[in-house]
């Protein structure tokens, strides 16, 4: 697997829930390969918290992989899980990101299918009850722009994977949560999935 490019703050709601601006420009933070964590063919999967009495969020995410050409070939549903704690500190000391959002485990992913290009609902429950949905219709940066920004500015590779960012409706975990996310395609297929506990 490759490495992960997660945007930030790339739909407004969730801007403004975390009290912070949209950016000019998609702006991104990296994930190793061992901060992500591959589901079975029926989308099972955990969320690793690794400090459970920390504030761990939930941010459900469109993933696409790249192809030998680079475009997108496949996409899923996927949850981006951020230690808040381990981030606010990183924020306030001016230190990097990566405990709060690189950690092992941090990038859940769901069931993998055909890149589609067309506008995906995508949606988590927290044990039960829905907590995200929103279309990636809305999202601040487009897919086309995410990738003129990366080819730019980094050398991709067959592989990675670019995380689109989340929306509004982001909310802490802990250890026994159910979590599940899935994305709808616009005739209203669910097309990947993504049910996992909270470990």
């Amino acid at each position: 697997m490759g490495v992960g490019w997660a945007v930030f703050r790339n739909y407004a709601g969730h801007a403004k829930e975390i009290l912070g601006d949209v950016t000019d420009y998609p702006r991104f933070f990296l994930m190793p390969p061992s901060a992500m964590v591959e589901a079975t063919e029926d989308g099972e999967n955990v969320v690793t918290l690794l400090e459970p009495d920390e504030h761990i969020d939930h941010e459900v995410e469109m993933v696409f992989r790249l192809g030998e050409d680079l475009t997108p070939a496949q996409m899923c549903v996927g949850v981006d899980t951020t230690n808040r704690t381990r981030q606010t500190m990183a924020k306030k000391e001016g230190w990097p990101w990566l405990e709060g959002k690189g950690f092992r485990g941090s990038g859940v992913l769901g069931t993998w299918t055909d890149w589609d290009g067309r506008p995906m609902e995508i949606g988590l429950s927290l044990n039960g009850e829905t907590r995200q949905l929103a279309s990636t219709e809305t999202m601040v940066h487009s897919v086309e722009s995410l990738l003129e920004h990366l080819n730019n500015w980094y050398d991709l590779e067959q592989g990675d994977l670019v995380w689109t960012g989340t929306p509004k409706g982001v909310g802490p975990m802990s250890p026994g949560d159910s979590v599940s996310a899935w994305m709808d395609n616009s005739e209203g297929d669910r097309i990947s999935v993504l049910n996992a506990v909270c470990e």
